[in-house]
């Protein structure tokens, strides 16, 4: 949601984001900081790192290892995988309408195979001292036979090892409740993103709904914080796709001023 902005001025993108009250951030990019420049810079503007998208199924075993150090040595707890293997995707991504047909390709073995790649992921996050999640999208529940892809990722993965992190907006808007896939996986989700989407929208694993401000789309916040207290969420990262650049640090204040708000309820 910031990279613009930590783009054009990494410090001072970060003590933007501190001044909108939010304590805690995620990274999806390091903007050519070292691991000890992202740790100063955090601590200098009080914020706490939760973790890091760093990881991809593709990546050669020398580049795991790299991602993973980097999280331990800036104090990131998390390493994260934002999406599994999608064999039929080809980098750069010239289109939408290209990376759904990609996704539409996917397999239940794409996501065992998936599944067993963030086992190993998460061994060597837990020989580092960090933790291993696999983050979701609306293609997580891609349906194969009676189940989900996602149900393919919770039961091939080492729940010992192997966290995730629910992003509930994605959940939503693949017509998904994500109430009880919390209520399943208590203790297994310790972060979660929070997004909102305007009305009318055809749920669907593939399209993205047009995005709206936390509090002024359609989900239920209330029903939504109320579960995540209750299944032992730590940490809601507040996220918005196609936030307008120039109200990014609005949506980012008036989201969080709406979530404590509802939470206090």
């Amino acid at each position: 949601m910031m990279r613009e902005l930590l783009a054009a001025d990494f410090d001072k993108g970060l003590a933007d984001i501190a001044g909108t009250g939010i304590t805690s951030v995620e990274f999806a990019g390091y903007f050519g900081r070292s691991a000890a420049r992202i740790r100063s810079a955090l601590a200098a503007n009080g914020l706490r790192g939760v973790g890091a998208h760093c990881l991809r199924p593709d990546m050669a075993e020398a580049e795991v290892a790299e991602a993973i150090a980097f999280c331990a040595e800036a104090g990131l707890p998390y390493a994260i995988a934002p999406l599994p293997l999608i064999p039929a995707l080809k980098l750069p991504i010239t289109s939408r309408e290209e990376a759904q047909a990609a996704v539409l390709k996917l397999t239940a073995s794409d996501f065992q195979r998936s599944a067993d790649i963030f086992n190993r992921f998460a061994e060597q996050a837990k020989q580092a001292g960090v933790r291993f999640a696999y983050h979701t999208h609306g293609l997580d529940f891609l349906p194969f036979g009676d189940r989900h892809a996602f149900d393919i990722m919770v039961e091939r993965t080492d729940p010992a090892l192997v966290d995730f992190e629910l992003d509930l907006g994605n959940s939503i808007s693949a017509g998904v409740d994500p109430i009880p896939l919390l209520e399943r996986l208590k203790g297994r989700v310790p972060l979660a993103h929070a997004k909102d989407w305007q009305p009318g929208y055809a749920p669907s694993p593939v399209d993205i709904p047009a995005s709206a401000p936390i509090g002024r789309g359609s989900i239920d916040w209330a029903r939504l914080l109320a579960a995540l207290r209750n299944t032992g969420v730590a940490d809601l990262l507040i996220e918005q796709e196609q936030a307008p650049k120039a109200e990014l640090l609005e949506i980012l204040r008036d989201s969080r001023i709406y979530l404590e708000g509802v939470a206090r309820r």
